[in-house]
């Protein structure tokens, strides 16, 4: 998220020096804005392993997006039938900056366009790592180890506890908390194998979604806005 808001951010502060007409500026801006929303809201279905319902007529993603349907209907085809939606969608995004970059609307100088780049490369390749998290499962031979452990544990505990505690009430308490606390334990760590699933409980990618979007509208409301300025006079800041 900070990624793709970093490097919208610096895409549409470069372009407040463009000399270009004001239409053109701001159908840059709103272009970028969608695209980055649509990238985002496709990283995070990945992320989470769901399909989003793209058709010619219909656009339904599963996390919200700005305003798909104001995009022309080649980025729709682009969403539909591209086999690979979050690269085709970030390289969309790298060939807007750089028409933006040959028509004037960025006409700031190539080495400060260029950390732009980096930094959607940046986001790439942190979502590219959380893919391996969310998509690689553990070892095979850690899974059956684990599941052997945790059955011999279940099964040794109750005659180990009997010969300390007094009283079968006394054996079945401790025997049943021992293999209970391992077993949730387990379990616990079973579900952050995936942090990005629904049910891991642990990160809410909508909320995150929700929250971009906000972000996303914000920037271009403050687009336009001018530069800060002081109302009076003054060298040293007052305290």
């Amino acid at each position: 998220i900070a990624g793709w808001y970093d490097a919208t951010s610096t895409l549409i502060s470069f372009s407040r020096a463009s000399e270009c007409p004001l239409e053109e500026v701001e159908n840059f801006q709103q272009v970028l804005v969608r695209l980055v929303s649509v990238l985002s809201a496709l990283c995070m279905s990945e992320l989470q392993s769901l399909e989003d319902t793209l058709t010619p007529r219909a656009l339904r993603f599963q996390f919200e997006v700005l305003d798909v349907e104001d995009l022309d209907p080649e980025c729709h085809a682009v969403f539909v039938n591209a086999p690979h939606k979050v690269e085709a969608v970030f390289q969309m995004i790298q060939s807007l900056v750089v028409d933006a970059h040959r028509s004037g609307v960025l006409s700031i100088a190539p080495p400060l366009l260029t950390r732009s780049f980096q930094e959607l490369g940046l986001a790439l390749t942190t979502f590219h790592e959380a893919k391996m998290i969310a998509c690689e499962p553990l070892p095979s031979a850690y899974v059956l180890i684990t599941s052997i452990i945790l059955v011999l544990q279940a099964v040794c505990v109750p005659f180990m506890v009997a010969d300390f505690a007094t009283g079968l009430v006394g054996s079945f308490i401790f025997a049943f908390i021992g293999t209970f606390l391992v077993w949730f334990v387990n379990m616990f760590a079973d579900t952050l194998d995936n942090p990005f699933r629904k049910e891991a409980n642990t990160l809410d990618l909508s909320t995150a979604q929700h929250d971009l979007n906000e972000y996303l509208i914000l920037m271009l409301e403050n687009a336009g806005r001018p530069s800060p300025r002081l109302v009076r006079r003054s060298h040293v800041p007052s305290r």
